[in-house]
């Protein structure tokens, strides 16, 4: 009984410490994962379990991360690390993707990536590294990609890359280095892609790519000086691709160059080339060069391009003793200064199906220039920036072109001034694609037969070359394309009566583009859609600056139209009353719109999907304009910079809508965009926010690749901004367009918080009330377990509060008392009764006419006290049987029945049953007069069952004679010390 006691005091002990320790604040150190943000903030975003996005979140060191055992990717760039620790990757056993780059470290410890087995790839670029460790990476022996671009790493060094057998890409650029030793890469034998470009490499050791014969492309360009050497590239067999720099000249060397041995070389790439004569010996042994792009920075004469040469023919100059030409098939050259002019030798370009010529002479130079050219061209590009001469193109021009010319597909011309007389094109029977971009001036109105007899063309572009044509009679200019297909006259100063220019356009039935925006037409434009050319699929009509009506529906004229663009323009009237069934994208942004047609009557646009109402300044609102349009299929809807102070509820009839733009408008409140379960993106930067609810935020949880972009807005950061706090730094998905924290997420009321980050705000909104209702619960249940504790024990407390009282009270008085009735005339102060008998009123016969007739009597008596006898009158009454019981040697309970249902004779048995729970010693003896029934039975009397001395009183004489033998023995016997009840 008393570790039961025991146990439930310990029960409320611990429930009253759990709860101060849930409830009562504490001072709270940071964990190691707060103390890795600058305030504390749990930022890393995740998603499947697999991938932690923990970027631009000023990170100062790599924090604890859930999961981190199963994540397979990690990206940690953009912080401001300058360290990191040889236990930071150590729970990332299945790690496959790791990147650190832009963050301030200076250098990795050995053991960094020590357990990162299955790392594929790592990028380590804009950092601060100086020197790689021997054997860093020598444990990732799955590694594949390996970026350390942009440090300030000065040598690679024998064992720098240990470990990397498997490695495919490596990154150098832009870094300091100037040595590589022989053995630095000799361990990466399966590399394919290597770039050094941007170091200081002068000059490369004898055989540095030694054991890479798997490396396909190298790069090596804008070295301080030329770093190739003879025997720079040897054992490079497999290279395809080469980038290289050229400061100074090649040494003559009658066995070859540094590029000799390279027979797998297709493309090649040369910058700084200041002497032609270096580059022509460079080509020597290149028998399967395809791509060559060329920049020339010095004088150079015409480039030869042979790939072998007759040695026995001494006295000849390159051009005649050239056995073989390199196969070029793409060819780029550039002339970087503008006092340079040099041109290659094009009669040795024999397989070139595409050139682009980039030179400082006058666009007829170059044309003239390509007269020895005999090679299936297909592609050729003419720019001439750096020239001011007029160009007047006529059919002469391109007459003394070879036979190619009837054959070339594309042609692109660029220069300053342009001009046209007759028909310059009639040699070019199957050019397909003829674009005149970016002149200053072209010269006077474009020719009627401008471009006669290109009648395979299918794609003409005339792009800002701010010229005019005639209206009345364009028919004659474009009558003859029947396979025109792409017609773009952007920006230029078309004027003009335009209905009569469209009129003719309708005629050519292949066009499918056409682009006429950006231009002046003189009249006002007025449209009365009587044709279209009955496949256009793409019209773009904009920035005019007029007056557009539109007053017939131009569905019905353009039925296969997918794509409308009139972009800043005004739109007087215009009428779209029949189904657009093909109408995909329809662009009205930054326009003056006037009447909309009849706005009672509904536009059916089955696959609408971009539809763009930005920059509108209308009679109507944007919402009624939107009610014009029955879109079901609407995936994109661009509504930004509108002045819109509220969202009504016409955008729930887009329930496919996956990106909206409400940014720039004056909205206070989006509440009503909650309804939107497949928006993706959504843009509200630059409005009059204050709030964002959860409904709205909880969109763009758990959504990978979504976009919810609040910069600029008036938040109100009181407590109504915790939820989009809290959004911010879970573990959720949506990609935000800036860096957190920002200063383009600020707080603009209340006046305390202004202009202070909104994720920089420590707010105490938890509602209290649950707190008080935690703590009342609690304490009912205190008091509950209180009453049921006192109800249980109340005996042994009232005994407790008895003996307590008793004693303050005694000491008070200073009452010290020598019962003479009580104690034995000695100096050991022996009490005098052996027993104290507690018993029931009704089994008092039996006390006095056997009880005391056999122990009171007879040759050997024993003293008992009986509480009606021996108590004295007068004095209270718990005080007295307190004292009998304490001076009793034992006490020996008369059980029975009555005794049971008996409150007084319970107690007195709860008071002897405290002394020996004081004591420690069995001091107690059980007399059952008769059997107590089960469903009477306390779980007192069964624990005294078992521990305490119990006799029977038997019914026969005999057994009679052996109990009260039995009973003397026991009340002879010491009072030993009994460890059952050693409290």
């Amino acid at each position: 009984m008393a570790s039961n006691m025991m146990q439930c005091i310990c029960s409320i002990v611990l429930f009253c410490w759990v709860f101060y320790a849930c409830f009562l604040p504490t001072d709270q150190q940071p964990t190691q994962a707060q103390s890795c943000y600058p305030q504390g903030n749990i930022v890393c975003k995740t998603w499947n379990h697999t991938n932690i996005d923990c970027k631009s979140r000023n990170l100062v060191c790599i924090p604890p991360l859930h999961h981190a055992s199963s994540m397979l990717l990690l990206d940690i760039s953009q912080n401001k690390l300058t360290v990191v620790s040889n236990v930071a990757f150590h729970e990332f056993q299945k790690l496959q993707h790791l990147a650190i780059s832009s963050n301030s470290i200076s250098s990795l410890d050995g053991g960094t990536f020590a357990g990162l087995h299955d790392l594929l790839t790592l990028d380590l670029s804009i950092n601060l590294i100086s020197n790689i460790q021997i054997d860093l990476f020598g444990n990732l022996h799955k590694l594949q990609e390996l970026d350390l671009s942009d440090n300030r790493i000065s040598a690679l060094l024998d064992g720098s890359f240990n470990g990397l057998e498997q490695l495919l890409t490596l990154n150098l650029v832009n870094n300091m280095i100037y040595f590589i030793s022989d053995n630095a890469l000799s361990s990466l034998i399966k590399l394919s892609q290597l770039a050094l470009n941007r170091n200081f490499l002068h000059p490369l050791p004898a055989f540095p790519f030694k054991n890479l014969a798997s490396l396909q492309m190298l790069q090596l360009s804008w070295q301080n000086e030329s770093c190739l050497s003879m025997t720079s590239l040897a054992g490079l067999e497999n290279l395809t691709s080469l980038t290289i720099s050229f400061h100074d000249q090649v040494n003559n060397n009658k066995t070859g160059t540094p590029l000799a041995n390279l027979t797998a070389l297709h493309e090649l790439k040369m910058f700084d080339v200041y002497d032609c004569d270096t580059i022509e010996k460079l080509f020597f042994g290149l028998q399967n060069l395809h791509h060559l792009v060329i920049s020339v920075t010095g004088p150079c004469p015409e480039i030869m391009f042979c790939s072998m040469y007759d040695e026995n023919a001494n006295n000849l100059n390159a051009r005649h003793r050239c056995k073989k030409l390199v196969p070029l098939i793409h060819l780029e050259f550039w002339q970087i200064p503008p006092s340079t002019t040099s041109l290659p030798a094009f009669e040795t370009l024999f397989n070139l199906t595409s050139l682009l010529l980039s030179l400082n002479v006058d666009m007829l130079t170059a044309i003239e220039a390509l007269n020895t050219l005999d090679s299936p061209l297909q592609n050729l590009t003419l720019i001439m920036p750096n020239t001011h001469q007029v160009c007047i193109l006529n059919s002469a021009t391109f007459a003394s072109w070879g036979n190619w010319k009837a054959s070339l597909k594309v042609l692109v011309l660029s220069t300053h001034e342009l001009g046209f007389e007759g028909a310059p094109f009639e040699w070019f029977h199957g050019l397909e694609v003829l674009e005149i971009i970016y002149p200053t001036h072209l010269i006077d109105t474009l020719p009627m037969n401008a471009f006669e007899g290109l009648v395979s063309l299918n794609t003409l572009a005339m792009v800002d070359v701010n010229t005019n044509m005639p209206s009345s009679g364009a028919i004659n200019i474009f009558s003859s394309y029947n396979s025109l297909s792409m017609l773009d006259l952007s920006y230029n100063q078309l004027n003009g009566d335009f209905e009569s220019f469209w009129d003719q356009l309708c005629n050519i039935s292949s066009l499918e583009y056409i682009d006429l925006s950006n231009n002046e037409f003189a009249s006002i434009f007025t449209m009365h859609w009587s044709c279209s050319p009955p496949n256009l699929k793409i019209l773009k009509i904009g920035y005019q600056q007029k007056v557009m009506t539109f007053s017939t529906d131009i569905c019905q004229v353009a039925t296969w139209l997918e794509s409308f663009d009139v972009r800043a323009s005004e739109v007087f009237i215009f009428t779209m009353n029949s189904t657009c069934h093909h109408l995909v994208t329809l662009i009205f942004s930054h326009c003056k719109i006037g009447i909309f047609g009849s706005l009672g009557v509904e536009t059916h646009l089955p696959i609408l999907e971009d539809l763009h109402l930005n920059w509108i300044s209308s009679i109507y609102d944007i919402f009624t304009l939107l009610n014009f349009f029955k879109a079901p299929q609407l995936q994109r809807l661009y509504l930004n910079n509108n002045e819109l102070t509220e969202i009504e509820n016409t955008l729930n009839f887009f329930s496919k809508l996956r990106f909206l733009d409400l940014s720039n408008n004056k909205l206070t409140s989006v509440s009503n965009l909650q309804y939107f379960s497949n928006i993706r993106t959504l843009k509200l930067q630059n409005n009059d926010i204050k709030i964002v609810s959860k409904a709205i935020l909880s969109k763009f949880h758990h959504h990978y690749a979504s976009t919810l972009d609040l910069r600029n807005n008036k938040f109100q950061c009181d407590c109504n901004v915790e939820a989009l706090q809290k959004w911010i730094y879970a573990d959720n998905m949506v990609n935000l367009p800036v860096e957190f924290p920002t200063s383009d997420y600020l707080c603009f009321s209340p006046d305390s918080e202004k202009d202070f980050s909104i994720t920089d705000v420590n707010l105490d909104c938890e509602s209290h009330i649950w707190k008080y209702i935690s703590v009342s619960i609690a304490s009912a249940m205190v008091i509950l377990v209180a009453v049921l504790l006192m109800v249980r024990y109340r005996w042994h407390i009232k005994y407790t509060l008895f003996l307590l009282f008793n004693r303050t009270r005694r000491q008070q008085y200073n009452l010290v008392e020598h019962d003479d009735d009580l104690i034995d005339d000695n100096e050991n102060g022996i009490p005098r009764y052996d027993a104290y008998v507690p018993y029931h009123i009704e089994d008092e016969d039996w006390v006095d006419g056997e009880l005391l007739a056999n122990i009171e009597e007879g040759d050997e008596p024993f003293r008992l006290c009986l509480r009606r006898r021996d108590i004295r009158a007068g004095r209270p009454i718990f005080s007295e049987l307190s004292l009998h019981i304490q001076r009793s040697r034992k006490i020996l309970v008369i059980l029975s029945p009555r005794f049971v249902e008996d409150n007084w004779c319970y107690f007195e048995l709860n008071m002897a049953y405290h002394r020996v729970l004081e004591e420690g010693r069995n001091v107690m003896i059980l007399i059952l007069l008769e059997e107590i029934p089960d469903n009477k039975m306390t779980l007192l009397l069964r624990q005294l069952f078992c521990r305490v001395q119990l006799l029977k009183w038997p019914g026969d004489g005999h057994g009679q004679y052996i109990f009260w033998r039995r009973l003397r023995e026991e009340l002879k016997r010491p009072v030993p010390l009994d460890r059952r009840f050693d409290i």
